[in-house]
């Protein structure tokens, strides 16, 4: 699940180009999403659409989409998220999944356990993958929380007098 970075966009495709040959050279089954549409998802998709063209890559199926609970199911069983997703970083370091977290875009959030972080070389994605696979799966974290902020927030909102006056300011 790899996304263009916004302010990096200009190299989208370079970056997408570094995670595929990793996820070829590898030859492990691999779902593979498409990015979102942010700045640089042109050079993303037309870097994948590219390496597909010329390269066989009979071990990876692309995805578009999918219900929410079918990928959270998914997600659970698989062996390593590879990209630079927040679902990486959030979803996954509570269920316990290896990440390899690619490039700057999730600089500066908080980590799991889960996380190996590395730059856009096909080198460093393969070896870091090869690691995360290897090792035993890692514990839960609970570094975005346990699952029930909704209903803390409902007892907190239950509890708080909500009170509004409106002032005309002008």
């Amino acid at each position: 699940m790899q996304h263009p970075v916004t302010n990096e966009y200009q190299d989208s495709r370079r970056h997408i180009e570094e995670t595929l040959k990793a996820i070829d050279d590898l030859k492990i089954p691999t779902l593979w999403f498409w990015p979102n549409v942010d700045a640089g998802a042109d050079g993303t998709s037309t870097g994948i659409r590219a390496y597909r063209e010329f390269n066989k890559l009979e071990h990876v199926h692309f995805f578009k989409n999918m219900t929410g609970d079918d990928f959270l199911k998914l997600l659970n069983k698989s062996m390593c998220l590879i990209g630079n997703s927040s679902v990486g970083i959030r979803e996954c370091a509570y269920l316990g999944v290896p990440v390899v977290n690619i490039g700057s875009r999730q600089n500066k959030r908080d980590r799991g356990f889960n996380v190996k972080d590395v730059d856009y070389n096909k080198e460093e994605i393969k070896q870091a993958i090869l690691k995360q696979i290897e090792n035993a799966r890692p514990q839960s974290s609970d570094v975005y929380g346990g699952g029930n902020a909704g209903e803390k927030i409902a007892d907190l909102l239950s509890t708080v007098p909500l009170k509004f006056h409106k002032t005309i300011t002008y």
